[in-house]
């Protein structure tokens, strides 16, 4: 192997892992604050679809309600002037990113009242309060998956995995400039699920009782913040199902209503979770059973004509194309078949469920999405797929060359990004090819020629 490969390959195995996560999410801090500075069109760190979610924060810790008319109106959408059957204006996002957001915006409140600060819940101060909390979640999930992902594969591959994930992928962006989305909730909630699924429950003679009671809570946790993602609840469910099948086929009766009882525990925690959802939508709608994604489009889903290629290979925010490393992690999850059949079926399924889905929607595209934004809550399953490839290439003297690949995607997710944030191309329509690959590279000269006109 080449000096300079072997260097690259060694660097891992000397690093802390702590070290790495530590720099790379204050890296990731230090940017956020220094985006701070720059200039707005709507004078506003929330935007998109981070409004919606933002929105229950003010309304109920200022106003102590769920009218958001007031605040649609504040940050100008045109919601304010629509009506749901209880005379409320409507909200179809989940409430739970605001709630796991509560403590960061409380500190917020509580710094501006003892400051003197005008402490009206809408100042950069609170809106970046949320957005550091975005930061904090993010990087906690990709702790939990690099954790789940050691029990399987050394600590180079699962560390070197982390690096790639967070900076060729889109979660970077939407730790960094889009951090008041979903997304990095999502991701912890997901990952925090399969953590303690995978290293509490998958290989234990009999469930605990404080692993079932925190997988419940995952779960709950998961649903709370974006519902679509309850697919996700198949595998660990499933397995708990099927501990309690075999131990039941080995005439281990006791041992299969155990299983079977922590199974039902944990969905009952999951469902109490859910409540305060129910009660926003038996508030806002007047249903406790509401789903309010199904009346946003007089066809919301078209089952039948799932656009899958589209989602997963189009210039408009395709996965595959627009971040191939998760095709690399796609590959990790089929090698990781060879290994555990089991796992790797029950990952990749949940995948293809995903896609479908997100497939048939009406808007496939999701919107002004840096790429497939949708699949962000999925990280611990692309981390332990890249993961498990980076083992395979290591363990044939390539994972030097691999980490030569993994920069470029690095340095080709970095144009996309400039490209996207500094409008070079459109948010909402697809790009053309020409732009995803000859103005991406003539990036920086086009960059320059901007600056130099001003």
């Amino acid at each position: 192997m080449l000096p300079r490969f072997a260097l690259i390959r060694n660097t891992a195995r000397n690093l802390e892992p702590h070290w790495v996560f530590i720099g790379l999410t204050l890296a990731s801090l230090m940017l956020f604050l220094l985006l701070l500075l720059a200039p707005r069109a709507d004078g506003h760190l929330v935007g998109s679809d981070g409004t919606f979610y933002y929105v229950y924060l003010h309304s109920l810790v200022i106003d102590g309600d769920l009218s958001f008319a007031n605040e649609y109106r504040y940050f100008g959408l045109s919601a304010a002037e629509l009506t749901t059957p209880t005379g409320l204006a409507p909200n179809k996002y989940a409430i739970g990113p605001a709630l796991l957001w509560l403590p960061f915006f409380l500190v917020a409140h509580a710094v501006s009242l003892l400051l003197g600060l005008e402490a009206d819940g809408y100042s950069y101060l609170y809106q970046s309060a949320i957005s550091v909390g975005s930061i904090v979640y993010g990087a906690l999930g990709f702790w939990l998956a690099y954790r789940s992902a050691r029990h399987l594969c050394s600590q180079s591959a699962a560390l070197w995995a982390v690096v790639l994930l967070w900076l060729a992928s889109n979660a970077s962006y939407y730790l960094i400039f889009e951090p008041s989305m979903s997304h990095m909730v999502a991701l912890l909630s997901v990952a925090l699920l399969y953590h303690c699924w995978f290293s509490q429950l998958r290989h234990q003679a009999a469930p605990r009782l404080s692993a079932v009671v925190l997988m419940g809570f995952a779960a709950g946790l998961v649903l709370l913040v974006r519902l679509q993602d309850g697919i996700v609840l198949l595998v660990p469910f499933g397995s708990l199902a099927l501990h309690a099948l075999g131990a039941w086929r080995r005439g281990r009766s006791r041992e299969s209503l155990a299983w079977l009882g922590a199974a039902v525990l944990a969905g009952g925690i999951a469902l109490v979770m859910l409540l305060p959802q129910l009660w926003v939508w038996n508030v806002v709608f007047g249903s406790w059973s509401v789903s309010p994604y199904m009346s946003d489009n007089p066809q919301p889903f078209r089952w039948g004509a799932p656009q899958v290629y589209g989602v997963l290979f189009s210039s408009f925010h395709g996965l595959l194309s627009w971040h191939p490393i998760y095709a690399a992690a796609l590959l990790g999850l089929l090698l990781l078949w060879r290994r555990d059949a089991g796992l790797a079926s029950g990952l990749l399924l949940v995948i293809a469920l995903q896609v479908y889905v997100v497939a048939a929607w009406w808007a496939w595209w999701q919107g002004d999405s840096f790429g497939g934004r949708m699949f962000l809550s999925l990280l611990w399953m692309w981390l332990l797929g890249l993961a498990v490839l980076l083992d395979w290439l290591r363990a044939r003297g390539w994972l030097g060359a691999a980490l030569v690949v993994g920069a470029v995607l690095v340095g080709w997710n970095g144009l996309a990004l400039v490209q996207y944030r500094l409008g070079f191309v459109p948010m909402s329509e697809p790009l053309t090819w020409q732009q995803m690959t000859v103005e991406r590279l003539r990036l920086p000269w086009l960059l320059w020629e901007r600056l130099r006109s001003r």
